[in-house]
């Protein structure tokens, strides 16, 4: 990305508008080979002897602090910016663009205020900026504002004219997790509710939704989620311990295996599902049941430490393991960190 800007913003200038012509230099030319194959600290070398040979390349100072910034060279960057904003031959998208760029080292570096107010000084030089935009919207989201992250990118998708749905629908569902622990529940169901509208493939929403009803009423709790399964079958292993909970404080805990079975049937190489079915049919007394599931779980995805942690523990329930196996469930069990592959 940060060769492609270089590339051209070098091919706009021209002798007219007083500015050099860098593309002919050799550092130049090896500059942007060395970004283009990820190699960042001869980048930023062959850069900076460009920038020494012509001052004035304001795109070359813009690609090489945003350099400076991704090595960890913050300072560095924050200083290439402010000199570039010293500059009275700047156009007012560059303003705008080192601005934001400005907002950005400041962000990297923990110095929040000053992010805020360089983002803020770019938009009122442009509006319409994305990159001022987007940085804004990154910094109201790390510092948990999610309203004004929200209302940010929802500005960016009409400029862009992009489909942001599932993006406002997570920022919509944080907004109802603060109102939930807030404890205004009617506010926490319109945001879940909201999300949901954004895209149905929000998951995270459907998972608090059916929380605020777990307690209250297990059956709405259960719908709720049986909804998340068939919006995005391919995140159903999400839903499974609260549905699990929901069925049986509904009463309904076969309703759980009926489902798991069901989507075993679609997908023959679903681990999840089996997995998750033969936890349940263990907790129920019935570890040989379960030690066939997990069998053929480990059938279909090999490489999961969680699917043979958990043969292990059937088989221990099955009185199959000595002391010595035993002892290396219980190890494993403590020091394991990544069981799972998709959840950290």
């Amino acid at each position: 990305l940060l060769a492609g800007r270089a590339w051209s913003a070098s091919r706009d200038r021209s002798p007219r508008q007083g500015r050099p012509l860098v593309r002919a230099s050799p550092h130049y030319t090896q500059g942007l080979h060395y970004l283009a194959t990820g190699q960042l600290a001869p980048a930023t070398h062959e850069l900076a002897k460009v920038l020494r040979e012509h001052p004035d390349a304001d795109e070359v100072q813009q690609v090489l602090s945003h350099l400076h910034r991704e090595v960890g060279q913050v300072e560095r960057a924050i200083e290439l910016h402010r000199s570039l904003l010293a500059r009275a031959d700047l156009t007012r998208a560059e303003s705008a663009h080192t601005l934001s760029s400005l907002g950005t080292d400041y962000r990297k570096a923990g110095l929040l205020d000053r992010a805020s107010q360089a983002y803020e000084e770019a938009l009122e030089v442009d509006p319409r900026n994305l990159h001022a935009l987007e940085g804004q919207q990154k910094l109201f989201e790390e510092q948990r504002e999610w309203r004004q992250a929200y209302e940010s990118q929802t500005r960016i998708a009409r400029l862009r004219k992009s489909d942001d749905g599932l993006v406002l629908a997570y920022l919509q569902t944080e907004m109802g997790h603060e109102a939930a622990r807030a404890g205004q529940w009617d506010e926490a169901e319109a945001a879940f509710r909201g999300a949901l509208s954004l895209d149905q493939r929000a998951t995270a929403a459907y998972l608090a939704l059916a929380a605020l009803w777990a307690e209250r009423d297990p059956g709405r709790a259960a719908s709720i989620l049986e909804s998340a399964i068939a919006a995005a079958p391919e995140r159903a292993y999400l839903a499974f311990e609260p549905l699990e909970k929901a069925y049986a404080a509904a009463g309904e805990p076969s309703r759980f295996v009926a489902l798991c079975e069901r989507l075993i049937e679609e997908d023959s190489r679903d681990w999840r599902a089996r997995l998750a079915l033969a936890r349940h049919l263990r907790g129920e007394d019935r570890p040989a049941e379960a030690l066939g599931l997990l069998l053929r779980a480990v059938e279909a995805n090999p490489h999961v430490l969680l699917v043979h942690l958990e043969v292990w523990r059937t088989l221990r329930a099955l009185g199959q393991l000595g002391p010595d196996e035993q002892r290396y469930v219980a190890t494993v069990e403590e020091s394991a960190l990544y069981v799972d592959p998709h959840i950290c």
